[in-house]
């Protein structure tokens, strides 16, 4: 059964996922600021655990980590649809903007908080907050969770 369900602004790329996120995350650093015109709030899944239809085309940079980030998006609209990080192999992160119901996704963790803009509040829902990256800490909290969905 289709839980979650998103695609792009023209409507050529569909996703699908019957899970709900692994991790919810706020990301404050300036090459997502840059790449999604704002902050990026994303949901992390195991990457077979997400089904996408249509064209996708691939833009590779570095990642915080270094590593490449990979993100896919639409050919047409160029609309985000999800990003894979090197660093964090088998998961996809999708912006909770891509989905058509972004309303159940609240993140709980956020990074880059030394580069936060200062308008930006927490309304209570970040657990965890961290200056750096935090990928040691992202992929525990992604192992616990896919612990737990097992």
């Amino acid at each position: 059964m289709i839980k979650h369900q998103g695609g792009c602004h023209c409507g050529k790329v569909r996703f699908t996922t019957e899970y709900d996120p692994l991790l919810v995350y706020q990301c404050n650093c300036k090459r997502c600021r840059r790449l999604m015109s704002t902050v990026n709030v994303g949901t992390f899944f195991g990457a077979p655990e997400v089904e996408v239809n249509g064209n996708l085309k691939e833009y590779v940079t570095p990642g915080g980590s270094g590593m490449p980030f990979h993100y896919f998006f639409c050919p047409e609209c160029g609309t985000r649809i999800y990003g894979e990080a090197e660093a964090i192999e088998g998961v996809r992160m999708i912006p909770i903007g891509a989905y058509d119901d972004p309303t159940p996704f609240e993140p709980k963790l956020e990074v880059f908080t030394e580069l936060k803009l200062n308008w930006i509040r927490d309304n209570g829902c970040i657990q965890a907050s961290f200056e750096g990256m935090g990928l040691a800490e992202r992929i525990e909290a992604l192992m616990e969770n896919l612990d737990q969905r097992n």
